[in-house]
């Protein structure tokens, strides 16, 4: 009888134990996650700066992962779904690659980073754009982006295709924006893949999520990898609305404020190619000192340009901008400042081709096409010319209509990109009739711009446009 209690107390120990451990087993969650090894995780929910909109803070740090995600909540529940469908799939996505790799992540942890920034679009409208960052295992970990647009006042999500006139042209337009963008950057260029952002552009599926507005800016957020090497990360391209304009609906135009020309606006001044050329031969008085010519090619760029024309009215100093139509169609307010300013316009073709590859047709395309964008966006006529690369031969002075003007000193400066460099090949080469070649789409020839300019200065040089030069 005594023996048969203890066998009945060892079998309820066992039982017992048993049950614990079933008890652990059941615990252990959807996604393979041992509770029992759980650290620590809080969450907590706080006022923003913006009506409407509080901050929700989620923070797990476990054994084999740590977890920070930061998303906004809103009074309209409605609103709240779409943000919290994306936070729910992003944490299930990073929880089931924990579970797949859990005996890789002994001595190194996953992370998982989601958190968001919130700018002001118009009344009661906000773009909320997503940062997502993982690392589970291998080298590299992954970066994304996820763009909201949100009208809390009407309570619903705004679809990018409603702000803008998705049709062929504008996705040209808007590709050879971003292009320029891209190749001009000193960020993206190295990294940048052309034919990638041009599948990006026209696939039939791509609606422009990545895209989202600010209350002065049109912006693209790409993920990484999506047309950048990834060193390049998750690349912007911010575009100013003024330049954006033509491609918003009336109703977002009115709703940013955007100002839009009436036709009679649009009508540039009647002017004549003779007119202007001796407009252009008289915008210097002749002088005995010394002269020089400063040029700038392939812009205008909508910062550099601005510095430049800074720099040129702080040394009283004249040049002559050898500008891309393409550019100019995107930036005719610099355009228009270049002119208001004195300095002289020129024309360096549409696109940047090598003329001599090219048809009598295509080479005067090229030319007229951006003697027109810089006459619609200053109401003049360019009055000199630069082929790209200084490439002619006698086809392209025949079909161009207009002489080449080309340089006596070239300072390198796409190449070197060091100010100091620019300076040296300037005070080495410079003579009274010098023309000087520099490029202001590099942020580095605006670095060499001030010493360049206070050198000429103190040697005695007036910088005075080409023409003018020319016609002494």
């Amino acid at each position: 009888m005594k023996a048969k209690k203890i066998i009945i107390f060892i079998l309820s120990i066992f039982v017992f134990l048993g049950a614990i451990l079933l008890f652990n087993f059941i615990l252990v969650d959807s996604n393979g996650i041992d509770p029992s090894n759980k650290k620590s995780s809080s969450k907590k929910m706080e006022a923003s700066a913006y009506s409407g909109v509080n901050i929700v803070s989620e923070v797990s740090d476990e054994t084999t992962y740590h977890m920070a995600v930061h998303y906004p909540k809103f009074k309209d529940q409605q609103l709240n779904q779409g943000i919290t469908d994306y936070v729910t799939e992003s944490k299930e996505n990073f929880l089931n690659e924990v579970k797949n790799n859990k005996e890789f992540l002994k001595e190194n942890i996953a992370e998982l980073n989601i958190s968001f920034n919130i700018y002001p679009v118009a009344e009661n409208v906000y773009s909320i754009v997503f940062s997502n960052e993982s690392y589970v295992v291998g080298a590299n970990g992954f970066q994304s982006t996820k763009v909201f647009l949100v009208d809390i006042h009407n309570h619903q999500y705004i679809q990018q295709t409603d702000i803008l006139i998705d049709n062929e042209q504008n996705r040209g337009k808007i590709y050879q924006l971003l292009l320029n963008a891209f190749e001009q950057s000193e960020e993206y260029s190295l990294y940048f893949f052309k034919e990638d952002l041009k599948n990006w552009i026209e696939d039939e599926n791509n609606h422009f999520s990545n895209m989202y507005l600010t209350d002065k800016s049109v912006i693209f957020k790409f993920n990484e990898y999506e047309i950048t090497a990834g060193a390049a990360g998750s690349p912007e391209i911010s575009i100013p609305i003024d330049q954006f304009k033509d491609f918003l609906t009336d109703e977002w135009k009115n709703k940013l404020k955007v100002k839009v020309q009436t036709d009679e606006q649009k009508v540039p001044p009647k002017v004549t190619h003779e007119e202007d050329s001796e407009k252009a031969l008289n915008k210097e008085t002749s002088t005995n000192r010394k002269r020089v010519a400063l040029t700038f090619d392939d812009g205008p760029h909508p910062k550099n340009t601005e510095k430049i024309l800074k720099l040129l009215d702080k040394y009283d100093a004249k040049a002559t901008f050898f500008m891309l139509g393409n550019r100019v169609d995107f930036y005719p307010n610099i355009v228009k400042e270049i002119a208001s300013k004195g300095h002289e316009l020129g024309n360096h073709t549409w696109s940047h081709k090598d003329l001599t590859t090219l048809s009598n047709e295509e080479i005067k395309k090229e030319v007229e096409q951006t003697n027109k964008a810089i006459l619609d966006a200053t109401g003049e006529y360019p009055t000199v010319f630069r082929p790209p690369y200084g490439a002619k031969n006698a086809q392209v002075d025949k079909a161009s209509g207009m002489p080449a003007t080309l340089w006596s000193i070239d300072t390198l400066d796409w190449k070197s990109h060091d100010p100091k460099a620019i300076l040296s090949i300037v005070k080495e080469n410079v003579k009274d009739g010098s023309i000087i070649l520099m490029h202001d789409i590099h942020a580095t020839t605006v670095e060499a711009l001030e010493p360049v300019l206070k050198f000429l200065k103190e040697q005695g040089y007036e910088c005075v446009t080409v023409s003018s030069l020319n016609s002494n």
